[in-house]
Order: structure tokens, then sequence, then C-alpha cells
């Protein structure tokens, strides 16, 4: 009697333990971790292109690959600080003439899209946020990214992507020091 009460609780135990398995490997599977890479490109003698990139998906499943990248072509224009969404899908298309918009939980900032109708791809949209990204807090960040036909669909920007893109906004179009050590480079 005593062994089969304990042979049920070893089955109770295993049952237990492939549960909790196979939950971590669904939530590894779906949850998608923000790593970014800073990287960093030399495009003349003492000049460097750095930028920031990482794919994230948006509420609706869709998956995009955002970068943000200081862009000079050389000493006499004023850099400016973009943020470059493509959209994975062919089925998203971005709407030019309407801004991105950018949020916190108490702020509500707008970008213009750089192309406006001269997009590459109807799925990219570019967006100069010099003037605003002073004023973003190190906080997680909420773009809410225009479609065609009056759609918009929303992407969350955690902190420690907010984080990268505060360390690319920092550095210098014209200086070619090397990062910080702990930043992973991805060419």
């Amino acid at each position: 009697m005593l062994r089969h009460i304990l042979e049920e609780i070893e089955w109770a135990l295993a049952l237990v333990i492939l549960t909790l398995i196979m939950f971590l490997i669904i939530a590894n599977l779906t949850i998608q971790p923000a790593i970014a890479t800073i990287t960093e490109t030399d495009i003349a003698p003492g000049q460097i292109h750095c930028r920031s990139e990482q794919i994230l998906t948006d509420e609706t499943g869709h998956k995009w690959q955002i970068m943000l990248f200081m862009n000079q072509v050389d000493s006499s224009q004023v850099p400016s600080l973009n943020l470059r969404l493509s959209g994975l899908s062919s089925s998203v298309s971005i709407q030019s003439q309407k801004p991105l918009v950018i949020s916190t939980k108490s702020d509500r900032y707008e970008a213009t899209n750089t192309f406006l109708g001269k997009s590459p791809l109807p799925s990219i949209g570019q967006y100069n946020i010099k003037k605003i990204f002073p004023q973003l807090p190190t906080v997680d960040l909420l773009l809410e990214i225009p479609l065609e036909k009056g759609k918009s669909t929303r992407l969350h920007i955690p902190k420690a992507i907010v984080k990268e893109w505060q360390e690319v906004a920092a550095k210098n179009p014209h200086s070619s020091q090397p990062l910080p050590s702990g930043f992973e480079l991805a060419c």
C-alpha cells in the first residue's frame, strides 16, 4: 500500500516537473528578449557611422527592425538622429504623411517621416528625432506607427534599448574612439 502511494507521488512530481519545463520552453519562445547592439562603421578617415539596431514585435505580432543612427555626410552638415522602422512583413505599409507618435506614461511627442512618400519600400519609415530625443526620459517608450487605411500599430521599446539609443545619440559622429568594454559589436 505504501509502495503504491509513493509511486503515485513520484508520477505526480514527474508531471509537475514536465509541466514546468514545458512552461519555460513556451515562455522562452514567446517572450522576445530586448538584446540590442551598437555598431560602429568607419565611413571615411576619422568619420564613423554609429547605430543601434533591434528587431521587436508589435502588438499584432508583426516584426519590425528598428534602427537609430546618427547621419552626417560631411562636417558642414548638422547631424541628424534618425529612427528607421522597417516592417519585416509585406502586409504592413507605413502612412508617410502621418507622424510617428512616441509616448511615455505622461508625455507624447510626434516625429515626421523624412521620406514623405519617397520611401524605398511601403513598409519603411524614417524619422529625424534629434529635436525630441533630449526630452525623452530613460523609461519604456511606446511607438505608435501610422499605417495605411487609417490604422496604426503600437511597439513597446524597453528601457534598455532607450539607454542604448542615448549612447548612440551621445556619440560624436567624427570620433573614431572604440566603444567602452561590455558592448556587443555586430558588423
